[in-house]
């Protein structure tokens, strides 16, 4: 099991690569790093649902960036 730390981090971390790949897209660039952005988008939801981030049920777990 993770600690509530590191999954925070990790989210903290999606939360930033995720808005990287973003701005990357909203420039008409490639992801940085050689992101894969649906990768990151899910990993973005799936953290956020994860620790329960306001409150969301899984159907409408928001990724803001």
């Amino acid at each position: 099991m993770r600690s509530k730390e590191e999954i925070l981090d990790q989210a903290d971390l999606i939360l930033r690569l995720d808005w990287a790949c973003v701005n990357a897209r909203v420039k008409n660039e490639v992801a940085p790093g050689g992101l894969n952005s649906s990768v990151v988008y899910e990993r973005h939801y799936a953290l956020n649902w994860l620790i329960k981030y306001l409150n969301q049920d899984w159907d409408n777990v928001s990724t803001d960036t």
